[in-house]
């Protein structure tokens, strides 16, 4: 898919489309089925290498992960679930209603994730706002397609099923995008920054923003997960600001006669 944006923006890294699909490329990048990997180096690979990655139900094995493509949410499948992720999210053991239930889980765990485990992830200052978020804020999702693919823009067809691009970006490049954001749409606030798992922001947040009166943007990889990733994948300062499929239209309409073609801005980048 040519891009009046990138052409314009020409952004340091490849934007990546989230598409739904029923199938998946023999060469695409994918986890085992059964081996654990986060959804977050599935975005990576695509952008910083090129590869159209994916995953299905069967492959996405972190219930967090599943959740954030639209694979269903099991993080209240029962009143055991809800409070080990109401904790989870919150303040870890400390926070668990069933301390002994909690502590099981925490010594199946890999190694490597104990230690969040044990004191979560401090995305709540509670369980009980936890679960308010997990009850009433999450955007929840039982796609119909087998896969969610992350494909490089470039290499996406207009016919296929695209949700949302997803831009890693630095300061100045977010800049620019969330100024043509906001001159296509009414009212002052054309991003979002939710509260939430940095894989949610790349897709399930995007979704529920493609179905609303006017789609906004999101922000993502504020958290710290999300900055791990950037650290070891991008840089230390890229952010990814995520188009809903509607809203990324309509700024490609305007993007040939935008802030990007004004004296200001070429001179920022020393054109």
């Amino acid at each position: 898919m040519d891009s009046v944006i990138v052409n314009s923006l020409n952004p340091e890294f490849d934007p990546v489309a989230v598409v739904w699909s029923d199938t998946i490329p023999a060469d695409a990048f994918q986890y085992k089925n059964g081996k654990f990997g986060c959804v977050l180096y599935l975005f990576a690979e695509a952008s910083t290498c090129g590869r159209i990655a994916g995953g299905s139900r069967e492959s996405i094995i972190c219930t967090g992960g599943r959740a954030a493509l639209g694979f269903g949410t099991d993080f209240d499948a029962s009143d055991e679930q809800l409070d080990l992720h109401a904790a989870l999210f919150s303040k870890g053991i400390k926070s668990a209603y069933n301390r002994t239930a909690y502590q099981a889980e925490m010594d199946a765990v890999p190694k490597n994730w104990r230690s969040m485990y044990e004191y979560g992830e401090r995305r709540h200052c509670s369980a009980e706002l936890a679960r308010e978020w997990i009850l009433h804020e999450f955007p929840r999702y039982d796609i119909p397609s087998k896969y969610v693919l992350f494909k490089p823009l470039s290499s996406t067809d207009s016919d296929e099923n695209v949700r949302a691009i997803i831009f890693p970006v630095n300061p100045d490049e977010l800049s620019g995008l969330v100024t043509l954001a906001g001159s296509v749409m009414q009212g002052t606030d054309p991003v979002r920054a939710p509260q939430g798992t940095d894989c949610c922001s790349i897709a399930a947040f995007a979704y529920a923003e493609s179905e609303s009166a006017v789609p906004r943007a999101v922000l993502g990889m504020i958290g710290a997960d999300g900055r791990e990733v950037m650290h070891r994948r991008f840089r230390k300062d890229i952010l990814t600001l995520t188009l809903p499929a509607p809203l990324f239209l309509k700024m490609e309409r305007e993007a040939g006669d935008c802030l990007f073609q004004i004296p200001s801005w070429k001179k920022l980048f020393g054109h």
